[in-house]
């Protein structure tokens, strides 16, 4: 009679066009299988998507920046993609994906309260990324002479987004990845086409009076401006890094993760948030916040604007898929029992609702995303800290079985399923990266008394999390570290 661990093995399946089965449960070493540069290509991907022509635009058009300025922030946040290849690498270690990977941390039951705000933030941007699809496809269809305005055109658009942004989700991870591959390509030509279009005219003495910078002088905004940055690179993509490497073998090498992370986003980063720091010198920015795609499409010459329309729809549509996915699979992480397929259809479901509302209801998109962005990093910065810090403390290693196991018997029980220390240094951290805020939906009183009214919440988040999780981890938690260490050997 075969064990439970050989039906694991046979019963899950990773291949391109077919139904993925597995869930959040731990990869067989019988079914690991990949190279780490197809991260390159997932990344590259995803990044490269018109969330980050927005949020690029909003330190020159917004925050009041010069172009240089801006463009040091851009780098810092293509870097930070080397600090997210520590996360992916975390994958091959534990076979599965990141919030289950959270409950060594967190514990077993803990885990699921970062699960949580990880799919809420996960819906946030599949709304945010849907709305901007719709509205590229709007574009679109005005510059081919088919109707673009009003509820019959809008309602249409949304339906192909749907179908296009969660086929390949529903699918699974191997669809994922070969479909990532493919529009690579496909974007990056037409990136190149837009750069070609864009760059003449880029005004790179630009730089506004100090009036217009968004806090009390040029460094508090740069820290503003970095913060924002952050929260859409690194801090947008933490809470999925491990789903997408998972698959790899478990003694894949961590320096080739991480540079497969760092060039495939990096550099899409860094074209794209580069292309709307640039494109913030030359587009009205009412216009902007209104409709940001067509604002662009028609500020560009004729000639560009479908390659650009056409980035825009594949590059929020790749980006997507990793949304959807991931936010199915920190759905199951919260240890509701579904089917993985399930999970992202019914997340798919929630996002559709959002962006109607978004799509019909919302005046100024960009605030709703600007504010996004800073409600987000209130709670995931706190966790990536506590992750990553867990992640060296046992020298990423994991009990795997453990992780999936919610009874006493996992050595991730803690203390009735929850490890209260890593949850009372979440919220301190919380707490703190709370009062570092300054948005227009909430601004701390702290940020203006101290900072300059800068927003450094970024910055927070690790520092105060990260020694918080530190100083009151105790000795009984370093002896769960040996427990694990001897089970993961």
């Amino acid at each position: 009679m075969a064990t439970a661990d050989e039906l694991r093995q046979t019963a899950q399946v990773d291949e391109a066009f077919r139904l993925e089965t597995e869930g959040n449960g731990i990869i067989a070493e019988h079914h690991r299988h990949g190279m780490p540069r197809e991260l390159f290509y997932v990344w590259f991907a995803a990044v490269l998507t018109f969330t980050g022509v927005v949020t690029g635009q909003l330190f020159t058009g917004v925050f009041g920046l010069n172009v240089w300025e801006s463009l040091l922030i851009v780098l810092l946040c293509s870097m930070s993609f080397a600090a997210l290849g520590l996360y992916v690498a975390t994958g091959p270690r534990a076979g599965t994906v990141t919030l289950t990977i959270s409950r060594a941390a967190f514990g077993v039951h803990g885990g699921k309260i970062p699960a949580f705000f990880s799919w809420f933030t996960a819906v946030g941007w599949e709304s945010v990324t849907m709305v901007l699809t719709v509205w590229a496809m709007l574009s679109l269809a005005q510059y081919v002479g088919l109707p673009s305005t009003g509820v019959g055109p809008t309602l249409v658009a949304l339906v192909i987004t749907l179908f296009l942004t969660y086929l390949v989700p529903i699918l699974g991870h191997a669809t994922l990845v070969v479909m990532q591959r493919v529009l690579a390509v496909i974007l990056a030509a037409c990136t190149v086409l837009v750069l070609f279009a864009v760059l003449p005219d880029v005004k790179w003495n630009f730089n506004p009076p100090a009036s217009a910078l968004a806090a009390h002088g040029v460094f508090p905004t740069f820290l503003l401006a970095l913060s924002v940055g952050l929260a859409s690179t690194f801090y947008g993509w933490a809470n999925f890094a491990a789903d997408y490497s998972r698959y790899l073998p478990k003694e894949t090498k961590t320096s080739r993760m991480v540079w497969a992370t760092f060039l495939g986003g990096g550099l899409a980063n860094f074209i794209m948030m580069g292309l709307g720091v640039v494109l913030g010198t030359m587009i009205n920015a009412k216009a902007f916040s209104e409709n940001p795609v067509m604002a662009i499409a028609k500020a560009i010459p004729e000639w560009a604007a479908i390659p650009f329309l056409i980035v825009v729809v594949l590059g929020d549509i790749c980006a997507n898929y990793l949304n959807a996915y991931s936010s199915g699979m920190s759905f199951l992480s919260m240890g509701i029992r579904l089917k993985r397929h399930f999970a992202v259809a019914l997340d798919g479901a929630i996002c559709t609702a959002i962006g109607i509302y978004a799509l019909f209801f919302s005046n100024n998109f960009v605030d709703f995303f600007e504010n996004f962005l800073d409600l987000m990093i209130t709670v995931m910065g706190p966790w990536a800290a506590i992750y990553i810090v867990h992640h060296f403390v046992v020298r990423g290693r994991y009990a795997a079985d453990d992780l999936v196991d919610t009874s006493p018997r996992s050595v991730y029980w803690y203390n009735g399923g929850f490890n209260w220390r890593a949850i009372i240094a979440f919220v301190i951290g919380a707490v703190a990266t709370f009062l570092s805020v300054n948005s227009a939906l909430w601004q701390s009183p702290l940020t203006n008394a101290w900072f300059g009214g800068a927003d450094v919440s970024a910055y927070a988040a690790p520092i105060v999390t990260g020694i918080v999780y530190l100083l009151i981890s105790p000795r009984r938690e370093r002896a769960n570290t040996r427990k694990v260490e001897a089970k993961a050997s």
